[in-house]
């Protein structure tokens, strides 16, 4: 979250989770503070989340409905389209705002400032975390999926591994503690694990 730009971020902008495609790629360009890395990784675990469930909501063949795909397609849908992914993107605009008032808030005491940066550090933590759920998830309904969308799924399965491994930049930036990064090295190594069966 740390990006060295200067700050013109605003409390009142509109949400990044409401902007057309077109305007959230046009800000994410330009020289400004937010969007940055960790809203586009949220950006693509959600278009990867999404990618799976389109596949889910092709598995609703009356064969499917026969065998039982259908119902772990239902339940694998609604965990793909209720997770909110989209929904990091504003944390972590929100997150750096306050970790540039930080900078300069003389006022903010030293356990102020170190919830700050905690508080930096947990939104791309959660969002791999999420990310490697939501992978081992997809990866486990893969057998049971229309074998003419399985593509889709696997979309979605690389779209949130890059998602992840994006997020992870962020979070190499904001330091974290050597046990922390340790754990999300092994989330990432886990999923290169599932990535690499897909190629």
């Amino acid at each position: 979250i740390k990006r060295p730009r200067p700050s013109s971020a605003s409390a009142t902008r509109m949400s990044l989770a409401t902007k057309s495609l077109e305007a959230f790629v046009a800000e994410l360009a330009a020289k400004q503070p937010t969007p940055g890395g960790g809203a586009a990784a949220a950006v693509a675990a959600a278009v990867g989340e999404s990618a799976a469930a389109m596949a889910c909501a092709y598995t609703q063949r009356k064969k499917d409905k026969e065998t039982g795909a259908a119902d772990k397609a239902v339940a694998l849908q609604q965990r793909m389209q209720s997770s909110n992914s989209l929904a990091f993107a504003d944390r972590d605009a929100a997150a750096y705002a306050e970790l540039q008032r930080s900078w300069k808030d003389t006022d903010m005491t030293a356990e102020q400032k170190a919830e700050v940066e905690a508080t930096a550090l947990a939104v791309p933590v959660e969002l791999i975390e999420l990310c490697h759920a939501q992978i081992a998830a997809i990866d486990a309904f893969l057998p049971d999926c229309n074998p003419n969308i399985t593509s889709d799924a696997k979309v979605g399965i690389h779209l949130l591994a890059g998602a992840a491994r994006s997020a992870y930049q962020t979070a190499l930036v904001n330091s974290p503690p050597d046990e922390v990064a340790a754990k999300l090295k092994t989330l990432l190594a886990q999923i290169g694990e599932v990535e690499q069966k897909l190629l």
